[in-house]
């Protein structure tokens, strides 16, 4: 009986070594064709539009950006991009494609102070 279990258990192992051999691929292989450059710019909301998802961001300096905000956007510190409100703090970090500036990420900063 010990000598059935033993080539059972055998033919298992057997069995596995071709699915660990592909699970254990290089992944060297995967490429990206992503090359957008991402900016970080951090500023005040001035406005928020629902209807056109953009977000339009005052700088230090007084300059005004509006930036496209779509599903692939990640949110830090807000449930949903209708939490935005005017006057809140942000960091937005955003690329340039196609003559329209998109957010790929947007934190809310912390408020600070007693």
């Amino acid at each position: 009986m010990k000598k059935n279990a033993r080539i059972i258990i055998f033919s298992l192992l057997l069995a596995l070594i071709p699915i660990h051999a592909f699970a254990a691929a290089p992944t060297e292989s995967i490429t990206s064709e992503d090359t957008a450059i991402v900016t970080l710019t951090e500023g005040k909301v001035k406005r928020y539009n629902q209807d056109t998802q953009t977000v339009l961001l005052q700088l230090k300096s007084g300059e005004k950006i509006s930036i496209e905000i779509d599903w692939n956007t990640a949110l830090v510190g807000y449930s949903s991009p209708n939490d935005i409100e005017k006057g809140q703090k942000v960091k937005i970090w955003h690329s340039n494609t196609d003559d329209k500036t998109k957010a790929v990420k947007i934190e809310k900063k912390l408020m600070v102070g007693c």
